[in-house]
């Protein structure tokens, strides 16, 4: 499940113990954006060597999700919370 990356959405995840985000950017074609990034939070800082494939980078959850959070031009960010609603962590 992918939700839109809010400043509630961050408190709820920073109140959960995530302090990272993993990050994804992929262009995409829209009529509001041009770029996708997408987050997925865990709560141990990553290895750079060791990310997921599909994975870019990762960013402290405090630091540049909050400020995308409140809104890049031509962007959409997204938060996967796949894994999170599987384990049950947040509802």
């Amino acid at each position: 499940m992918q939700k839109i990356l809010t400043i509630e959405l961050l408190d709820i995840l920073i109140n959960q113990g995530y302090r990272y985000c993993l990050s994804r950017t992929t262009n995409i074609v829209g009529e509001d954006a041009d770029i996708c990034i997408t987050l997925m939070p865990v709560k141990r800082r990553p290895l750079l060597k060791t990310l997921p494939q599909k994975f870019d980078t990762y960013f402290r959850i405090d630091a540049e999700p909050l400020q995308m959070a409140k809104g890049v031009d031509e962007t959409i960010i997204l938060v996967d919370l796949s894994e999170i609603y599987a384990n049950g962590a947040i509802n």
